[in-house]
């Protein structure tokens, strides 16, 4: 809850100057102070060719709030605070990573020059990028300074009528919804299915899931939004979310997982229809059962040794890796981490990595259309024979015999 002072905290045009600057080099953010609609001080860390503030702060300046953010459209945010007739505002920050070609356009807005658009994509990038609410939050600190009033997130982000508005908006949706479109079975066989792919999902089950694929489609996943494209979408976000979770709770590193979740739902985003988006679907959820499956038969979730071998191997696989250089990743002696990882998971660290190099190579060989050179070298091995004599070894078959009978 907010929290006034009952005396009046009045600071000069020059205090107030001072604090901005120093604000704007703790959080790397450029600033600027109003005085009724005259811009009378600034400073960035930043030399931008243009202020891009230009573009919206007219609008900014006639919030009445005593702080929050102004959103421009949806692709930057800035932050206020006002006091007396001053008001501070600092940004843009945005929390997404914003294209050079958005920036560019954007260049375009303020009537740079063409030959100024790179440097001013380049100079908007190196702004920092900030939650909105790590923004209101540096907003609130500012305030207190200055105003000496004290607030939470919540005062700023729950509006209680929009809470009022949302409660009566979804009682009117239950009242008006027609009973004959319920389907409560719908409902019980979706759920029934999508703990289904749960389970087989934390038991690394790839065959399973195969197997069941014809599941898969049948999920009942309601009406997620009014286009088909976009609700095809909310929808693999959902699964997503539910399988990624699944894989964490299987022993998946969550750093690895969340990443992963990141390029399916950017990839899902930028798919054109249905069909691919489908595809997708049914790769994602195979692709985290196949990582499960994996880390079950290296020694499971319950060792973070062999988590950190495996990661470490994972990230430098299209290297030759020295027992030595994991020895480092993981903190222990050479011959520590060897006796130790033998003694968890019962096999020797150069077995395990060539185990995990013929998973990868059996992976590339089915999935993709890479020849056997490329193959080799993104497993880092020293030649195509090199890699075909080792692969022969364990599979029995070269890999392009292992690749014709997998048809």
């Amino acid at each position: 809850m907010s929290e006034q002072s009952s005396v009046q905290h009045v600071l000069t045009k020059s205090q107030l100057c001072y604090f901005s600057r120093q604000f704007s080099n703790m959080f790397g953010l450029p600033v600027r102070l109003y005085r009724q609609q005259e811009k009378i001080y600034t400073y960035s860390p930043v030399q931008l060719a243009a202020d891009p503030v230009i573009l919206c702060i007219d609008a900014l300046l006639q919030e009445t709030a005593p702080l929050g953010y102004f959103s421009y459209h949806d692709m930057f945010y800035y932050g206020y605070v006002r006091h007396q007739s001053y008001c501070f505002v600092a940004g843009p920050v945005s929390e997404l990573a914003i294209s050079e070609h958005e920036l560019k356009k954007l260049g375009g807005s303020l009537h740079l020059l063409p030959e100024q658009f790179s440097v001013f994509a380049a100079e908007m990038k190196t702004l920092s990028g900030m939650h909105p609410d790590t923004l209101l939050q540096a907003m609130i600190l500012y305030n207190f300074t200055v105003n000496r009033t004290m607030y939470d997130i919540s005062d700023l982000r729950i509006q209680q009528r929009e809470q009022k508005t949302i409660t009566a908006e979804m009682k009117e949706n239950e009242i008006l919804s027609d009973p004959e479109n319920r389907n409560p079975e719908g409902h019980m066989r979706s759920l029934s299915i999508e703990q289904d792919i749960i389970r087989k999902v934390q038991q690394g089950d790839v065959d399973g899931l195969i197997d069941g694929a014809t599941k898969i489609p049948a999920v009942r996943s309601g009406q997620l939004a009014p286009q088909l494209l976009r609700h095809h979408r909310n929808f693999f976000i959902r699964l997503e979310t539910i399988v990624s979770r699944a894989a964490i709770q299987a022993g998946l590193p969550a750093e690895e997982v969340l990443e992963t979740e990141e390029h399916y739902i950017s990839k899902c985003e930028s798919l054109p229809d249905m069909e691919r988006i489908k595809n997708l679907q049914y790769h994602m959820i195979l692709d985290y059962a196949d990582q499960v499956r994996k880390l079950k038969q290296c020694g499971g979730s319950q060792s973070r040794l062999v988590r950190n071998v495996l990661q470490y191997i994972r990230s430098h696989m299209a290297e030759p890796i020295r027992t030595a250089d994991i020895a480092a990743y993981c903190g222990k002696s050479r011959g520590g981490l060897t006796t130790e990882f033998k003694k968890q998971t019962g096999r020797t660290l150069s077995d395990f990595i060539q185990q995990q190099k013929m998973q990868e190579a059996e992976t590339l060989l089915l999935k993709t259309e890479q020849n056997l050179s490329q193959i080799s070298s993104l497993l880092g091995f020293s030649s195509q024979s090199h890699f075909t004599r080792v692969f022969k070894e364990v599979h029995g078959m070269t890999p392009t015999e292992f690749r014709k009978s997998q048809g």
